[in-house]
């Protein structure tokens, strides 16, 4: 990999397929989620971290967060959906829970499901994007307001596309909006604040940022190659804008977070940015890419 040139830019999949296309529930709030975040370490040796079992989330949703048993479990499934698993073993489980004759039975297979911890909490976060604003609701779009005249004409195109969760615009605007309370979120207790905020001192261990991989992606401009970001991230010649330290294996959060924001751009094989180009849209496989 050639240094120059790092492109990084938010994958459109979590948002597509994760994100629901409701309101999310109150309580899935930065300030429940942060507790959440405090929560699982606590219970690691319960199914909570870094793998949290379906029985454990049950818990949480169910007992702290008040949701209904049915509504955890759907996004518990929709999360698990989103990870790597061949149509064998995905239609292997189909059978199995199709076979069950009890729901005491249905809940027995369930328990044996965990998902990736520090993902799952990014995954709860981003079902903010669908987040209703009284506000806005209340004004309308064509209230002429100092935000909507100051607007470039890619943010004007992004706010006339209604549906979020295909709009790449609004994908990359929401995790730049949203950039520092994310990386809080997988700071481990002890490197936050009594108010859970970071500091300048502040170090992310490399467990987080392969979990926001999840959310990003990125290239270098010599290679056709598409790299997880903790695979960047971690690569020798960024480390000084990285943050990464050898000694420490942590990043600086201060560093991390001003590398992502000098990085980050528009999903060039996104649905609105090969529409914008005029460019017909070709999938990513096997971690090449195409557009033809």
């Amino acid at each position: 990999m050639d240094q120059s040139g790092v492109l990084l830019w938010v994958k459109a999949e979590p948002f597509i397929v994760g994100a629901l296309q409701v309101p999310p529930p109150s309580k899935f709030s930065l300030h429940y989620l942060r507790k959440i975040a405090t929560y699982v370490r606590i219970r690691a040796t319960e199914g909570a971290y870094p793998r949290l079992y379906w029985s454990t989330w049950r818990h949480i949703a169910c007992g702290k967060l008040q949701l209904a048993k049915d509504l955890a479990w759907l996004y518990f499934e929709v999360f698990d959906s989103l990870s790597v698993r061949t149509p064998e073993k995905r239609l292997e489980w189909s059978e199995i829970l199709s076979n069950c004759m009890s729901e005491d039975e249905v809940e027995k297979q369930r328990n044996q499901l965990s998902v990736d911890t520090l993902q799952f909490l990014l995954f709860l976060y981003i079902q903010q994007l669908n987040k209703v604003s009284l506000r806005t609701s209340l004004i309308g779009e064509e209230w002429p307001s100092p935000r909507s005249r100051s607007q470039s004409p890619d943010l004007t195109e992004k706010s006339n596309c209604h549906n979020k969760n295909w709009n790449d615009y609004s994908h990359q605007a929401f995790v730049s909006d949203h950039l520092s309370d994310l990386l809080e979120l997988l700071l481990d207790p002890e490197q936050l604040t009594a108010s859970f905020h970071s500091t300048r001192s502040s170090l992310v261990s490399q467990e987080a940022v392969v979990a926001l991989s999840f959310l990003i992606e990125g290239s270098v401009s010599t290679a056709r190659k598409i790299y997880p970001l903790h695979e960047l991230a971690l690569w020798q010649p960024l480390h000084a804008e990285s943050g990464f330290s050898k000694i420490s294996k942590t990043f600086s959060f201060y560093k991390l977070e001003a590398w992502l924001r000098a990085c980050l751009t528009g999903n060039p094989f996104g649905t609105s940015a090969c529409l914008k180009s005029g460019k017909k849209l070709a999938w990513a496989h096997q971690g090449t890419f195409e557009i033809f």
